[in-house]
């Protein structure tokens, strides 16, 4: 089968990247022919690449790419797909709604996260635009990570149900091998870790920010344990600032940029790793990274969280500081529940989450659409 692939994540760092990554490496491997269009310059082994010009930071590229769909439509016409895979938000979904019209093949939309609960202009502006293009693109299936995101924001907004594919998030297992060490990291750090990798920027920081405060709480009866944070972005010196404010340098360290092969040392040194989101969680690849890793995970209560890790993770109502010192402190005492969990947690992953799941659910669909 030959594949249009349009995305406007994709590369190996970032959670959205990772998994845009891994989606198209599985398809090559299987024998599909791909040909990736992108704003983001990363390279896949194997597929025929098409950059789309872009300008200014990151953030903006998804809303510049419609204006290159002339590109695109002229690699597509060269390429001549079976199926038109557009990824990520309605920007890419645009021109998948040109090329299908152009190129009369079926069109299928992956949309990552719908959520009413936004943090800034940005993921407010976002939203927006979903709302207003995804009932009006052209496409056969839209596929989105959730059953709350149909229910809450799909079907109210009109696009028939029988159009619509609930899929996980996934990632592919074979990057989180069990036996890798984190002594390297412990020296460093500390014997006693918490950690998280996360991109420093937007609502990431936000959600950072409660475990950050928590820590102060923590710290008072678990002096030993110390808070490291992982990865770079454009707040990350504000996530600094944060920190010292708190006077909590000590037990809270804002280590940097991480290189991605560096990644399975920090999850191996970790013991307890707490994730807080203040958007309507529906997916984080983050997540599902330390959920693969077999750690133990807190994680605030928001949007689809509980039906997400199951009993394979400690929900704690609220991302205030309270809520999440409370389930950091309890998994630091109860060092039986955190083996639990990380067994659960492995378990969990390789029955929902993997990537080559994802992938037979992507065939039966394209399957499906080319038989109509």
């Amino acid at each position: 089968m030959k594949i249009f692939y349009l995305t406007s994540v994709l590369g190996d760092s970032g959670g959205s990247e990772i998994y845009t990554r891994d989606l198209i490496n599985e398809l090559i491997k299987r024998g599909h022919k791909v040909m990736v269009c992108t704003p983001n310059h990363y390279s896949i082994k194997r597929a025929k690449m098409v950059y789309l010009p872009k300008a200014g930071h990151h953030a903006f590229w998804k809303f510049e790419a419609p204006f290159s769909y002339r590109k695109a439509l002229k690699a597509a016409r060269e390429f001549k797909p079976d199926i038109i895979q557009s990824h990520s938000n309605s920007m890419m979904g645009f021109i998948g709604h040109v090329l299908k019209r152009k190129l009369k093949v079926p069109h299928v939309l992956l949309i990552e996260l719908l959520s009413s609960k936004n943090a800034n202009l940005h993921t407010r502006f976002i939203h927006v635009t979903e709302r207003v293009f995804l009932p009006r693109l052209n496409y056969n299936r839209v596929v989105v990570w959730t059953e709350q995101m149909k229910q809450k924001f799909l079907l109210p907004w009109g696009i028939e149900e029988k159009r619509i594919e609930v899929m996980p998030a996934a990632i592919n297992l074979d990057n989180y091998p069990l036996n890798v060490s984190g002594d390297e990291i412990k020296k460093k750090y500390g014997k006693h870790l918490i950690t998280s990798i996360k991109t420093l920027w937007g609502t990431n920081v936000k959600g950072l920010k409660p475990i950050v405060k928590a820590m102060k709480i923590v710290g008072k009866k678990h002096p030993k344990y110390k808070y490291v944070i992982f990865g770079g972005g454009t707040e990350m010196l504000e996530l600094k600032e944060f920190v010292k404010k708190l006077g909590l340098k000590k037990n809270v360290i804002v280590a940097g940029p991480i290189k991605p092969e560096d990644c399975k040392k920090v999850w191996a040194a970790t013991e307890i790793a707490p994730h807080g989101y203040v958007y309507e969680f529906s997916t984080s690849i983050s997540l599902l990274e330390y959920l693969a890793m077999g750690k133990a995970c807190v994680v605030n209560d928001i949007g689809n969280v509980r039906s997400f890790v199951g009993d394979a993770a400690l929900v704690v109502k609220s991302n205030t500081e309270k809520a999440m010192a409370k389930g950091i402190i309890k998994l630091i005492e109860d060092r039986g529940l955190r083996k639990r969990l990380g067994k659960k947690a492995r378990e969990r992953v390789e029955k929902i989450y993997s990537i080559k799941a994802s992938v037979d659910r992507l065939e039966k669909i394209y399957e499906e659409e080319l038989k109509k």
